[in-house]
């Protein structure tokens, strides 16, 4: 490689004390901002900043369904390491228009200030992070580090949407599992959000008397789906070399999500067929064994099913045809 071609390799803008001045003074404005300044209540009756409260979501255990987002900024930082060698060798042009977007996300703040209203904190957050990389590093930078940076959205807990989703989910969930139990022969009646055995006079058992499960907000899917979400992008990114086969694998992680959720409600409802409720259910204080199982299995067959998709899209239905159909050729006698 020659002298020149590596002075394209190692960008030397890099080594700018300058730069590193300024991306410490913003880490150092970020942090003031987000992390010590008391943005508001949140929850509780004491304000906090918008850190503080982010951490709250990651850690509370009232909260479990946005706990993924405690990894999330750890992965963006990998993914930029990943991406380092060509990082480099990305020109560095400052523009201004990110000062614009620093002072578009100053005023979220300020606003979800004045309204007190937890999840525009978040948001000015990560319009801060994109504007003040921007106005640093330039275009050329924000648009090679699209993904981590949209990726970091993963880490808020878009909490707004649990009455939105998670009730239709309820329902999906119930029609599917209903319908498929009815299917194979196990007579099921919806109550609600509730699935429960069919009343078997013949057999003098009452409804309900088999099984009785409530397809409580965990069992829709919710707690599974934005992680889901998360981990399909992340598996796209890598895994995938074409932009229709990341957004296609991506649209489909809501319903495998639902078909993972479907199989934990089938694996419930047998088991509380075969082992009784107190084992196979327990209690919502104090869920048995077999039932943190069945929560488990949602991701076994989710990410199965992710792997499959990636693997189909990839054309490996094709190349498996191809190989099956590929005549073996013996060797000379």
């Amino acid at each position: 490689m020659t002298a020149e071609g590596e002075k394209v390799q190692t960008n030397p803008q890099w080594l700018s004390r300058g730069l590193w001045l300024e991306g410490l003074a913003a880490l150092a404005v970020v942090i003031g901002l987000y992390a010590f300044i008391p943005y508001n209540f949140g929850f509780e009756s004491k304000a906090r900043p918008v850190l503080d409260m982010l951490k709250r979501f990651w850690t509370d255990p009232s909260t479990a369904d946005w706990h993924h987002g405690m990894m999330v900024p750890f992965i963006s930082i990998g993914l930029v390491i990943y991406q380092w060698k060509d990082l480099q060798k990305v020109p560095i042009r400052p523009c201004f228009w990110g000062a614009g977007v620093v002072l578009a996300a100053l005023a979220i703040y300020w606003i979800g200030y004045k309204v007190d209203i937890t999840i525009v904190g978040f948001m000015s957050l990560q319009v801060m992070v994109g504007g003040l990389i921007l106005w640093l590093l330039g275009w050329e930078m924000m648009k090679a580090l699209t993904f981590p940076y949209i990726f970091l959205m993963f880490s808020y807990p878009f909490y707004f949407l649990d009455n939105i989703i998670a009730f239709p989910l309820r329902g999906v969930m119930c029609e599917m599992s209903q319908a498929f139990l009815n299917l194979i022969g196990v007579d099921t009646m919806r109550v609600g959000t509730a699935l429960v055995s069919a009343p078997d006079y013949a057999a003098g058992l009452k409804q309900g008397e088999r099984f009785a499960l409530d397809v409580a907000n965990p069992c829709s899917g919710i707690r599974s789906l934005f992680a889901l979400m998360m981990v399909s992008a992340l598996y796209a990114h890598l895994t995938l070399a074409k932009t229709w086969q990341k957004l296609t694998l991506f649209a489909l992680s809501p319903a495998l999500a639902v078909a993972g959720n479907f199989a934990r409600m089938l694996m419930l409802t047998f088991g509380t067929i075969l082992l009784g409720s107190r084992v196979a259910i327990g209690t919502e204080e104090n869920p048995t064994t077999f039932h943190m199982a069945a929560g488990f299995f949602v991701f076994v067959v989710a990410l199965g099913g992710m792997v499959a998709v990636g693997w189909f899209l990839q054309g490996g239905l094709g190349k498996a045809w191809k190989k099956w159909n590929t005549p073996v050729e013996l060797p000379p006698s």
